[in-house]
């Protein structure tokens, strides 16, 4: 068996896993005392198999945490030990982080924007390109299909220069009432933009009016997700990271 870490909260959480929380492969979800902190875990055969149903079983984990009324600071989904003591060992080994991190998140979650463009407007921006996409005659590297291709890089960046306006907007919306932002970087092929904020709790109702009454339009939408822990905003170092508290940073 291995131990799979899910969260680190305050010390005093180490009581608060509500009764039967289960988590990934359906194992039971513990405490694991680690030195002023308490980190939640569960014992997963080494067999187990990364999968979507993992990846969302660590995470209702994760939320279970959040909705205590506590931050969690959220792991990386995977990291798994050899057992409680070599877990100790990777959060003793980034102490004073994991630490000022916990204290750091403990009254803020995390908000999310995504923003996308509706269909008309990316029809409206291929609309000159679409013929000659489909247009078999225009395969190759002949000067037609060149021609196609830079038409239809010019499309898209016509939609991203739009979305970046909106973005900015939401930006400016949110202004103080988003303590931090990060901008992630997706390797979708669609036009997508997505834009997370840590929020303080108390200041979730002014930052869901602030940005509501950015108003979408028919040609772009924009969808708010959250409060959610605060992934975006766990890293251990400067290397950045979406995903939650890395400990091989």
């Amino acid at each position: 068996m291995t131990t799979h870490l899910y969260c680190v909260l305050p010390d005093d959480m180490r009581d608060a896993i509500p009764p039967g929380l289960s988590g990934l492969a359906g194992a039971q979800v513990r405490a694991l005392p680690v030195d002023g902190l308490v980190a939640w875990v569960s014992d997963i055969a080494r067999d187990v198999p990364v999968s979507i149903d993992g990846v969302r079983a660590h995470d209702a984990v994760v939320e279970a945490a959040l909705e205590t009324g506590s931050t969690p600071v959220p792991a990386r989904f995977g990291q798994r030990f050899d057992d409680d003591d070599a877990c100790r060992a990777a959060l003793a080994s980034h102490a004073d982080s994991v630490e000022s991190l916990v204290a750091d998140m403990q009254g803020f979650v995390e908000m999310t924007l995504i923003i996308t463009p509706s269909t008309d407007r990316m029809l409206h921006d291929l609309e000159p390109v679409l013929p000659e996409m489909f247009d078999l005659e225009s395969e190759g590297p002949g000067p037609r299909y060149l021609d196609t291709l830079r038409k239809r890089e010019m499309a898209t960046a016509a939609i991203r220069t739009a979305m970046d306006e909106l973005a900015d907007r939401l930006t400016e919306a949110a202004g103080s009432l988003a303590r931090r932002a990060t901008v992630h970087q997706t390797a979708t092929p669609l036009p997508l933009r997505t834009i997370s904020h840590l929020v303080s709790r108390r200041d979730l109702a002014k930052y869901q009016a602030a940005v509501a009454a950015v108003h979408d339009s028919s040609e772009f939408r924009f969808l708010v997700i959250g409060p959610r822990a605060p992934y975006s905003f766990s890293a251990l170092s400067d290397s950045g990271g979406a995903h939650g508290m890395n400990l091989a940073d």
